[in-house]
């Protein structure tokens, strides 16, 4: 089965997250990020959806 066929047997709205997935598990474990860095990435991007959600709400009220 091609890539593409696998991709297709994915739910819609799984595939983002399978393609993902598999990009940073070849990036661990190749040794280009840890775990850690990561964790550390996916906090920040976390924290910056937050207060870009906070902001839209805080002007909206305004």
């Amino acid at each position: 089965m091609s890539l593409e066929e696998k991709v297709q047997n994915i739910p819609e709205d799984e595939r983002l997250a399978a393609a993902v997935y598999a990009l940073n598990t070849v990036l661990m474990s190749r040794g280009i990020i840890t775990r850690e860095e990561l964790e550390e990435g996916f906090d920040s991007w976390v924290h910056r959806k937050e207060l870009l959600r906070e902001r839209a709400t805080a002007s909206s009220q305004a």
